[in-house]
């Protein structure tokens, strides 16, 4: 007897990724803490004006807006009676499907095999982004960079490196944070005892750096630069740190979106594969570093890249690990 569907058959992972998104847009659409949806109009709009609120940094982040904006423009011209509301979370939904399958992808690259335990992984990420939802509106942008960093980290698995440039483009106009992807690259490629590097990373590294900097500085040329605009009246970075240290929220917010895998990540870094103990060393120190200095942490979707590209699947290594581990001991 033929059996229809697998685990890894694509229509499954689509049946199963689109109840995970579903869950996600129903979390952030039913929480009165998470996003008030007629001020995320308000907002979407002022951003496409350039007028944003908070206008440094956040209207430099126009990426996520017009790619909404499109989207709901040929939602609109299809379906005339749709309105933005609508389009937002349909596009949410899309969003996380996306942000789904490329894990599913990069976390199969990183050499874990069972496909059960790559599936668990999704499922973590998926409540991860679901109990990150304080204060978070619908974050366009912080969810195209979790996407990014993915695809960033899966392309270099994959060896095509030069995509990582056109890549760039994209996730400069995005957010700032993407500012690290071009490290992901050329890190683990540093010989360090001559302080060389491949010719062709090299090359391809700063290729990315360049345009990270010609959009970075291109966006604010077309905008303006005024004075960075902190939240709460907080400007320098004693104010973000102390209001963070203090804010007891702060932590019950945090274990909610990472649980206890940062814990176990760090106890056991020297078991993960090299890949993962280089890019943990690029990313997370100098990500929860700037975060907790220059940004309110309670608003924890914003430590989601780190969870999704390096604690979800450096925890699934390890658990596949101990089970190859425990085999060979049986045997």
């Amino acid at each position: 007897m033929r059996i229809p569907y697998t685990i890894e058959s694509r229509w499954l992972l689509l049946l199963l990724f689109s109840i995970l998104s579903l869950y996600i847009v129903y979390e952030q659409a039913a929480d009165s803490n998470a996003v008030d949806l007629d001020t995320q109009l308000v907002r979407h709009e002022r951003m496409l004006a350039g007028e944003s609120e908070f206008f440094n940094p956040w209207q430099y982040r126009i990426f996520s807006t017009f790619v909404v904006e499109g989207f709901y423009q040929a939602v609109h011209f299809v379906v005339p009676k749709v309105d933005k509301v609508t389009s937002f979370l349909i596009f949410r939904f899309l969003q996380n499907l996306l942000i789904f399958f490329i894990a599913y992808l990069y976390y199969k690259s990183l050499g874990i095999r069972n496909p059960w335990l790559v599936l668990t992984g999704i499922c973590i990420l998926s409540f991860s982004m679901a109990h990150s939802v304080f204060q978070s509106d619908l974050s366009f942008n912080t969810y195209f960079d979790i996407l990014f960093y993915l695809l960033s980290g899966w392309l270099i698995l994959r060896e095509k490196y030069i995509w990582v440039v056109p890549l760039m483009l994209v996730a400069a106009l995005n957010r700032e944070t993407s500012l690290l992807i071009p490290a992901l690259l050329v890190v683990p490629f540093i010989q360090w005892k001559k302080m060389t590097i491949p010719g062709n990373i090299f090359k391809i590294g700063a290729a990315a750096v360049i345009v990270f900097f010609m959009v970075f500085i291109g966006v604010r040329l077309l905008y303006g630069y005024p004075p960075a605009e902190g939240i709460h009246g907080m400007k320098g970075l004693s104010d973000y740190l102390l209001f963070n240290i203090r804010f007891m929220r702060m932590y019950p917010e945090l274990i909610g979106t990472l649980g206890f895998l940062p814990i176990v990540v760090v106890l056991f870094l020297r078991r993960l594969p090299l890949r993962l103990q280089q890019w943990f060393w690029v990313v997370c120190p100098a990500w929860f570093a700037i975060h907790l200095a220059y940004s309110t942490a309670v608003e924890t979707r914003l430590f989601l890249v780190p969870q999704a590209l390096i604690f979800v699947p450096a925890f699934l290594y390890l658990i596949e690990d101990w089970y190859k581990k425990q085999g060979a001991t049986q045997e």
